[in-house]
Formats: structure tokens, C-alpha cells, sequence
């Protein structure tokens, strides 16, 4: 609307914000930087929610580097530079801790300090966690030592977020170590995602029987269960070599505190399925949460690919493909999406990846069950909207299937 004959006059920086604020949800970054230009274009000053809104769209969107340096525009004019604080800065930290940019991260946190901003409790928790995403870990006592010089008392996040950094670290010891002492205070007491992550921890390694014991311990204290503690305790039977307890746990639990399956928590049964190689069984899982009004994603897609391939099944392999794109041919298991859109658009956004997409591919051609079946999917696949796929890979495909038909081996050099 904004754009065409029926556009509103804007009066207020406030307004610009939640303008900006909406495209940058809507991930348009080119609209974003429009509504901004043309805001200080009028010589409006924006406000400091403004500047918050600016700053998110930028970062959350893959550019903290642009909303750096915004910042650093805004602390250096006099009208804006006490509209900048550390919540605004919260959302650069975020950016570069996500895009695992930790020198970037250290830097900014020095110029907070170095500007005199007062740093907020949910600020030094975002610098722990970027601690913890890029493995520096030995930064988090003098983190812990800025709060305390700070008057800031580390909480519930904290303490949950280093032992996420120890898990991360393999440090379950030192994990532990810290969940028993925030039992002992009388403020702090692990909550559920304290409990998840640490359960997450021992996932990683198999270690069951330390899981399942945090898992009852999480239950008599009376702490919420919920549907990612059945995902990380379904990954801990997984891990543990127990893929029959996985199932047994998610029906348990769910009945118990009255949970419905959500995506992340099938996409761990169907993994379950297909590493044991019961793709029959994932086939099934698959159209049971479609008959509970769960959507499958690219993740569920990718599992069942990558397990129908991995047991020779070249039919159903592709039939899945084609489902997943709403190609005809679809698989019997897929149902139509249900959200009001036709078949030929599939199901929208499940964002598989054009990676995963070539590896199904020249995995069919590799099986050398039917050369050409790759081939004209690939051509089907082209007709896809916005999928995105090398076009060399039609000729490493028609390469290799000539080769495979010829009775040679499939070429290497793909």
C-alpha cells in the first residue's frame, strides 16, 4: 500500500519504526533501508524505538555489520546518542553471536564499555551465550566478574546458559557441578530449559541412564515437562542405541502432561526409524502427523529421503521428492497441505535444501535401478518455482546415467 496511489503520510518517527519493524519481519531488507532513508530524509529524529526497530531488522536478517555501524552513526550525533542503549546493542551482540563471530562480538561489548552504556543483565547473558556458541568458554569468569562490579546478580538464564556451554564443551562434570548448585539456592532453581539442556548433554554421548536420571529428578521436583524435553529424551534413546524407548517415552510423557507431537519431536521418531532402517515405519510416522495437523518439514523430508535411499528403494525415494514438491507422482504417504494452497505448490517453505535434493538425486542414478528416472525428475523439478538447482547437475546426471547404461561404473567426478 505503501508503494502504489493509497499510500498513508506518515507523521511520526514512531510509525517509521513499526514500518520497519514489519518489513523486517517480512525479511525486505531493501524496504527496510527505504523506510529509514526516507524517514531522515524528512529530518525526522527517530526515536529510540525506532532506532531498536532499525537495529533488529538489520541484525536478525544477516547483517549486523550494517546495524554496527548504525549505531556507531547514531552514538555520534548528539541528538541520537542518548537514544542508544544496551537493549538496542542487545541485537548487534545477537547478530554476530548467531553468525558465530566472536572477535566481532568482544569488540562491541568493548565499545558499550568504552561509550559508558550502562550493560543490562540480558545483555551480559547474550555475551555468555556467545560464549558458549564459539566455544570460548574461558571468557565467562570475567563476564561473571563485569556483573558483579556491575551490581548485576547472574539468574535462572545464566546459570542455564553456561551449563549450555559446558554441554557444549564436554564438560558434563562441570554441568552437573552447576545444576546442583543452583538446587542448593534459594532464588535460582533449574528450570525446564536448565533441566533440557543438560538432558540434550548426555544425548550427545548416549549416556542414558544419567539422562533418564535427570529426567525423573526434573519430575519430582515438579518442573513442566514439555515438547522439547520429549525431543531431547527421544535424541537420548536415539544416541543410547534404544530406538524402541524412544517411542515408548514420547507416548509416556505425552499422556502424562497432556502434550500433542509437535514437528521437532516426529522429525526424532522418524530419525529413529530410518538409522534402524525401518523406513516402512517412518512412512507411517509421516502420515500419522499429518493426520494430527502437524506439518512435516524439510528435516522430516530430508530423513525419509536419505533412509529410502539408504535402503535401495528408488521408487519411493522419488515418489517422495516429487511430494515434496507437489510434483505428480507424489507419494502415497504425503497428503495434500492444508493450508489452502493446490497441490502443484506442495508443501510451501519446507526450505529442503538444493543440496539434499542433487544428493537424492545422483543417489538414484548411483542404485543403477532405472538411469533415466533421475533425469526426468530433474526436468520435472526444474519447473518447480524457486527452487534453485546447479544446472550442472543435468549433465553430471545424463553423464552418469549414459555411463551406468553402458554397463560401467557411474563417473566419480561429480
Amino acid at each position: 500500500r505503501q508503494r502504489g496511489p493509497d499510500r498513508v503520510h506518515i507523521r511520526s518517527s514512531h510509525t517509521y519504526g513499526t514500518i520497519i519493524r514489519a518489513y523486517g519481519v517480512l525479511q525486505d531488507l531493501n524496504r527496510v533501508w527505504d523506510t529509514w532513508r526516507e524517514m531522515r530524509a524528512r529530518h525526522m529524529t527517530p526515536t529510540s524505538i525506532a532506532i531498536g526497530c532499525m537495529t533488529e531488522a538489520l541484525a536478525s536478517n544477516g547483517d549486523p555489520e550494517s546495524a554496527h555501524e548504525l549505531l556507531k552513526e547514531m552514538l555520534a550525533e548528539s541528538d541520537t546518542r542518548p537514544l542508544v542503549n544496551s537493549v538496542i546493542y542487545c541485537s548487534v551482540l545477537k547478530g554476530f553471536s548467531h553468525n558465530k563471530c566472536f572477535d566481532r562480538v568482544w569488540c562491541v561489548y568493548k565499545e558499550m564499555k568504552a561509550a559508558k552504556l550502562t550493560v543490562s543483565l540480558a545483555a551480559y547473558n547474550t555475551l555468555i551465550d556467545a560464549c558458549t556458541r564459539s566455544g570460548e568458554m574461558a571468557q565467562v569468569p570475567q563476564l561473571l566478574e563485569s556483573m558483579a562490579s556491575d551490581g548485576l546478580e547472574p539468574n535462572t538464564v545464566t546459570y542455564s546458559t553456561i551449563i549450555k556451554g559446558y554441554c557444549l564443551d564436554n564438560r558434563l562434570d562441570k554441568a552437573r557441578e552447576l545444576l546442583q548448585e543452583m538446587k542448593k539456592s534459594a532464588i535460582f532453581q533449574p528450570d525446564e530449559i536448565t533441566y533440557n539442556t543438560l538432558i540434550h548433554g548426555y544425548a550427545r554421548f548416549g549416556q542414558y541412564e544419567q539422562g533418564m536420571a535427570l529426567l525423573a529428578e526434573m519430575q519430582e521436583l515438579g518442573v513442566r515437562v514439555s515438547n522439547y524435553t520429549l525431543s531431547v529424551v527421544a535424541k537420548l534413546a536415539i544416541r543410547s542405541r534404544r530406538p524402541e524407548r524412544a517411542f515408548e517415552l514420547c507416548e509416556e510423557l505425552s499422556k502424562q502432561f497432556g502434550l500433542r507431537l509437535n514437528v521437532q519431536v516426529y522429525n526424532n521418531l522418524v530419525h529413529a526409524c530410518t538409522a534402524n532402517q525401518d523406513l516402512q515405519r517412518g512412512l507411517k510416522l509421516l502420515e500419522q502427523m499429518q493426520r494430527e495437523g502437524v506439518r512435516p518439514d524439510g528435516r522430516t523430508f530430508t530423513l525419509l529421503l536419505r533412509g529410502s535411499l539408504a535402503s535401495g528403494e528408488v521408487t519411493d525415494t522419488a515418489a517422495l521428492l516429487r511430494a515434496a514438491f507437489g510434483l505428480p507422482g507424489g507419494h502415497p504417504a504425503v497428503g495434500k497441505p492444508r493450508n489452502g494452497s493446490n497441490a502443484r505448490s506442495g508443501w510451501n517453505n519446507i526450505k529442503l535444501c538444493p543440496d539434499v535434493v542433487a544428493e537424492v538425486l545422483e543417489g538414484l542414478v548411483a542404485q543403477r535401478r532405472d538411469p533415466h528416472l533421475a533425469v526426468q525428475l530433474l526436468r520435472d523439478l526444474r519447473t518447480v518455482p524457486g527452487l534453485r538447482i546447479d544446472p550442472r547437475l543435468h549433465l553430471r546426471l545424463t553423464a552418469s546415467t549414459a555411463s551406468t547404461a553402458a554397463g560401467s561404473e557411474p563417473l566419480k567426478a561429480w
